[in-house]
């Protein structure tokens, strides 16, 4: 099975098929799960490890799973109160059809065998179909290579090498595209991998830190890190360096930040609103800021 392109097809998936964002996160926290694990047919999983994962009840995990049950995308198997249920994935992509075809097709006859190969190049284009919400790069990326790969689409990229693309995940980022070019925001997650810190949290200190300065494309991004080079090897030895002036976020930032946390909170099933709040990757400023404003306005009930 393959990560991306399942993931992919889920999201072209859910226009004809729509669902809550908690069924969306359960799906996407058993595909994790399941890439992890190496892709076994029959996988188990304890209740508990979704329950933290997707930060929701036991009754909640119940009614979600069930849905994905009814839509034909997992399949699970109770155990028992002692054990673990088993999950497998129904996936959108599959070889099964070809190798059917092939198997039905295959024949003496030289003639059978070019139909077999038509029909099986005419199964692999069709397998999968473009995604509305974004693309992979058009460069071709070695499916088996588990190294950190160098793709300037953001979406793909924190997909392969930081975490499962959550629904909110996908709306930071369509967020932050409006002021950054893809290969920028890229960018940021590539150094939150160098520096073990894997997180959208992470990425978000970094973009916010360049938008600060006034870096928007990658030509800036690279002149300021020279510039910065320069600046370090010049300063002399045992200089102590001034820290930087705290940053002072804008009313139309409060404001922005306000109206994107009153919209997720929106679609939150948990208990502790706070701590989601916060874990949407806003610096704490922004954060606590926005919770103040959304509490004064009497739109957020604590």
């Amino acid at each position: 099975m393959n990560y991306i392109k399942e993931i992919n097809a889920f999201m072209d998936w859910l226009e004809t098929n729509p669902l809550e964002a908690t069924t969306q996160t359960l799906w996407f926290h058993i595909m994790a799960i399941a890439n992890k694990s190496g892709w076994p047919e029959w996988f188990t999983i304890a209740n508990l490890t979704l329950m933290a994962r997707a930060n929701i009840s036991e009754n909640t995990l119940i009614k979600h799973r069930n849905i994905l049950i009814q839509k034909g995308r997992i399949l699970y198997k109770n155990q028992g109160k002692q054990k673990a249920g088993k999950y497998k994935l129904i996936p959108f992509t599959s070889n099964i059809e070809v190798n059917n075809s092939v198997k039905d097709s295959v024949t003496s006859n030289i003639e059978a065998n070019r139909e077999v190969n038509r029909e099986v190049n005419r199964e692999v284009k069709c397998e999968v179909k473009p995604s509305v919400l974004y693309k992979l790069n058009e460069t071709k990326q070695n499916e088996d290579d588990d190294d950190v790969i160098n793709d300037n689409d953001p979406f793909v990229y924190y997909s392969k090498n930081i975490g499962p693309m959550l629904p909110y995940i996908a709306d930071l980022i369509k967020q932050y595209q409006k002021d950054l070019p893809n290969e920028l925001i890229t960018e940021a997650f590539k150094i939150a991998v160098r520096n073990n810190a894997r997180s959208m949290r992470y990425a978000e200190k970094i973009m916010l830190s360049w938008l600060d300065k006034g870096i928007r494309t990658m030509e800036d991004y690279k002149r300021h890190e020279a510039e910065w080079d320069n600046k370090k090897a010049a300063s002399k030895p045992g200089e102590v360096e001034k820290e930087p002036e705290k940053r002072k976020y804008s009313q139309d930032e409060i404001e922005a930040a306000a109206r994107y946390i009153k919209k997720a909170v929106s679609r939150y099933d948990g208990k502790d609103v706070i701590e989601y709040i916060r874990s949407l990757g806003y610096p704490e400023e922004i954060s606590e800021s926005a919770i103040a404003l959304l509490i004064e306005r009497k739109e957020l009930a604590i």
